[in-house]
C-alpha cells in the first residue's frame, strides 16, 4: 500500500466519524524530519515497509485509532506470531499505556500486505478541560518481535502528536 493509498484510508476514517457527527482528527508523526499524517518506513535489511497513521476523537471520552500497514516486499514470509506492540501515551490512560501485548495478525507472505489496527478509549481523561490532556500529548507506538528466516527484524518505534485545533498553528 503506498502513502496515498493509506492517506485515503486515514480520510475515509475521518469521514466515518465525521458522519456520526464527532470531529475527528489527526495525529502527526514526528520522527525523521517528518511532520505527517503518514509515516512510511523501510527495513532496507528486509524489505519489509511500515506505514504508520493514527487519529482520534474527543467528545465526551477520548478515541484512538492507530493503523499501521504491514507489506513484505522479501522472497521470504514474514513471521508475526511473535510480535508485540506497545501503545505509550503522556497524558492518556489507555488500558494497557506503556505494556507489550502480543498483536493478533497472521503472517505476511511474500509480495502480501496486513493491516493492524489499534483502537483505545478512555472515558474519564481526570482534567476539567478535555482538550487539556491534548496539550503535550505524545503517544509512541513500538512494534517488535518480527521475524524473516527466524532472524528479528528492526523495532519499529513512531512518535505521533495530536493536531490540536485548539491552537493557532498559524502563529508557529
Amino acid at each position: 500500500m503506498d502513502a496515498g493509498m493509506m492517506r485515503g484510508i486515514v480520510w475515509l476514517v475521518l469521514l466515518f466519524f465525521a458522519a456520526c457527527g464527532t470531529s475527528v482528527y489527526p495525529y502527526l508523526v514526528m520522527d525523521d524530519g517528518c511532520s505527517c499524517e503518514v509515516f512510511r518506513s523501510t527495513d532496507e535489511k528486509t524489505g519489509i515497509v511500515y506505514s504508520f497513521s493514527a487519529v482520534y476523537s474527543l467528545n465526551g471520552s477520548m478515541k484512538t485509532r492507530i493503523s499501521v500497514s504491514i507489506q513484505n516486499n522479501n522472497p521470504d514470509t514474514l513471521d508475526l506470531s511473535l510480535t508485540h506492540v506497545k501503545i505509550s501515551s503522556r497524558n492518556v490512560p489507555y488500558r494497557f499505556n506503556g505494556r507489550f501485548i502480543p498483536i493478533t495478525v497472521p503472517n505476511v507472505p511474500p509480495g502480501e500486505e496486513r493491516i493492524l489496527t489499534l483502537e483505545g478509549e478512555v472515558e474519564d481523561l481526570k482534567q476539567p478541560d478535555p482538550w487539556l490532556a491534548i496539550a503535550g500529548e505524545e503517544l509512541t507506538v513500538t512494534l517488535r518481535g518480527m521475524r524473516i528466516n527466524a532472524i528479528q527484524t528492526a523495532t519499529q518505534v513512531v512518535r505521533f502528536v495530536p493536531y490540536n485545533p485548539k491552537l493557532s498553528y498559524n502563529e508557529l
